[in-house]
């Protein structure tokens, strides 16, 4: 096995054996969804159409499991990895540090996808929803959602100065970015200006080309531009200031 497969074994198994990370990816997402309710999302989808039950409540059930993973996982998983020193320790081994770093972002990239699946079932047996409509779209959504959410995810763990700090940042930008997207208040009862803010945030931009995707229509292209700038951006700032110690 090269470094690189080795590494991704050994981060899995880590990953498998914390059930903190289990919950967030295959239990909260879909007990979120069911506790939200169909009678609550029900009259929203009546009085606006925005944010119908039908694709509202998947998306952002998704959008949960991704950012999860990218804000309170990974950050907190490579912040551990620095303060104990285990970057430095690589530093002077073959394996060079970088590819603990890739093998994190594939081990979560990987539960993200389960987790997306699991949750699409859920929707479609539990809910009795269809699956998505626009297959296309909806996988050019949930994968610019991802790659926004996790260099989001690694900028706050190239920040963070400790590992309880890279544990507050994430859940502190967590929740205002879930209410931006719409999860206790929706976004044609939040002021305009605030509305504009929400719609191309990285959260609400996840849940509503994901959401038009999976109701058959076309992800709005200038909220696909914010995701895929806001990755490019946060990428290029994670490593230009991403610690090794």
């Amino acid at each position: 096995m090269s470094a690189l497969s080795k590494l991704i074994a050994v981060e899995t198994k880590l990953f498998l054996r914390e059930p903190v990370s289990l919950f967030f990816v295959f239990a909260l997402p879909i007990g979120l969804m069911l506790v939200f309710g169909l009678p609550q999302r029900a009259g929203t989808a009546a009085d606006t159409g925005q944010h119908a039950e039908q694709t509202f409540l998947p998306s952002l059930a998704l959008a949960l499991t991704i950012g999860m993973l990218a804000l309170f996982t990974l950050p907190m998983a490579l912040g551990i990895y620095r303060e104990r020193r285990i970057l430095r320790r690589l530093a002077t081994t073959p394996v060079q540090p970088a590819l603990l770093l890739v093998a994190q972002v594939v081990v979560n990239l990987v539960m993200g996808v389960l987790g997306a699946v699991v949750t699409a079932i859920a929707v479609r047996f539990l809910l009795d929803q269809p699956a998505p409509a626009n297959l296309p779209g909806f996988v050019l959504a949930f994968l610019l959602g991802v790659a926004c959410l996790f260099a989001v995810g690694l900028l706050i763990a190239a920040l963070a100065p400790s590992a309880r700090a890279a544990q507050s940042i994430g859940p502190a930008l967590f929740f205002p970015l879930l209410f931006l997207a719409g999860a206790w208040l929706p976004r044609d009862r939040m002021p305009s200006a605030l509305a504009v803010v929400a719609d191309y945030s990285p959260l609400g931009a996840t849940v509503d080309t994901i959401g038009a995707a999976w109701a058959g229509a076309d992800p709005e292209l200038p909220q696909l531009i914010a995701l895929a700038v806001t990755a490019a951006v946060a990428s290029l700032a994670a490593t230009r200031f991403f610690r090794w110690e």
